[in-house]
């Protein structure tokens, strides 16, 4: 296993890897026949083993970072992550693109700005799997605003599936078995101390889970002032196996299952957010890297309060997509406009304050 880890962080991830596997989740495709056993769970919750991860996703986020040693030259090629399958699934929720008659054109109209380089003006993995729109007003037209936008309509923060909508959470919950909601006291970091969690007690958690083909940043749901952003340590692998088939082990399925555990036990952060409609309250947004897409940034300050528009880019998750949550406090009314398993866009409304 260690051999197999220090190849992977010295290479960008791989398209199509011959011994199988989802595309670009190397780490998950050496270790996922342990994580849905007993003893992988026991093994991936420990403190040191989960330090030790910490070091090295973070060292291959740097290295996935730097133009120098992921170079586009070794990963951004036509015969792999620029190859047209990897774009036609880069491209479902684009407007244009046709899966009947599929093209590159969506993709290069969004994202690339100059389509004369061999890699399309990418550098580096990050710089191509965390991508922008070209300009902000590509933005704006592949996923705009809704019009009209009362104060009262909360969009969504991400490009993603979502996984439920719980109300009257409780602060503590056995969250990791079946059947079981969210642990407020877990989720909020509680348990390690402090009261950040007491507000909510009785209140909404939304969550939603993002995909390959999703858009990897994220956006102000509402207009607001952030005044905090809260680093949260936790695990990278952990998956518990109350929520696993042991006659058919399947480590997605169980790993979508097990989003409201995940999202407490897994590395994050927590932005506490004080809206200006005062019907929304104060809301903590909680971006989660899950497994190896560990990497969660903000763009803006984490030490002083900064006021952001709806709609703005908050932040992103390099190499690859996670989950986003977002908790209200009990006494915010919400009519919720989307249901679960639905795809949403960013920036789409998903239900409005009374």
């Amino acid at each position: 296993m260690i051999e197999l880890i220090n190849d992977i962080v010295s290479h960008p991830p791989i398209f199509r890897d011959p011994r199988g596997g989802a595309p670009g989740l190397s780490f998950n495709n050496i270790l996922s026949a342990v994580i849905v056993t007993p003893a992988g769970f026991n093994a991936f919750v420990n403190d040191a083993l989960n330090d030790a991860f910490k070091t090295i996703l973070s060292d291959w986020c740097d290295y996935l970072s730097d133009p120098k040693k992921s170079s586009a030259e070794e990963s951004l090629t036509h015969d792999k992550w620029l190859s047209d399958e990897s774009i036609y699934t880069l491209s479902q929720y684009l407007k244009g693109f046709d899966l009947e008659n599929p093209s590159t054109k969506p993709f290069q109209d969004a994202f690339v700005k100059n389509l004369a380089d061999p890699h399309w003006g990418f550098t580096d993995w990050n710089n191509f799997f965390a991508r922008p729109f070209a300009t902000p007003k590509k933005f704006d037209y592949y996923r705009p605003m809704p019009n009209p936008d009362p104060a009262d309509l909360i969009i969504s923060p991400a490009d993603s599936r979502v996984y439920g909508i719980a109300t009257n959470v409780s602060e503590l919950d056995t969250f990791w078995l079946k059947g079981h909601r969210y642990s407020l006291k877990h989720l909020l970091n509680g348990d390690k101390g402090g009261d950040r969690h007491k507000p909510y007690i009785g209140g909404t958690v939304y969550q939603a889970y993002l995909l390959p083909s999703d858009y990897h940043r994220w956006t102000m749901p509402f207009t607001g002032t952030i005044k905090e952003i809260v680093t949260i340590p936790g695990t990278y692998f952990a998956l518990s196996n109350a929520l696993v088939d042991a006659a058919q082990p399947d480590e997605f399925a169980s790993l979508v299952e097990g989003l409201p555990y995940l999202s407490t036990v897994s590395a994050r952060k927590i932005a506490v957010i004080e809206a200006d409609n005062k019907k929304i309250g104060t809301v903590c947004f909680i971006p989660v890297g899950l497994q190896e897409i560990s990497s969660v940034k903000f763009f803006h300050p984490e030490d002083q309060p900064t006021r952001v528009e709806k709609g703005e880019e908050l932040g992103m998750f390099q190499f690859g997509g996670s989950t986003v949550v977002m908790v209200f406090e009990p006494k915010v009314n919400i009519k919720w406009a989307v249901s679960q398993m639905e795809h949403v866009l960013i920036r789409s409304a998903i239900a409005t304050v009374y």
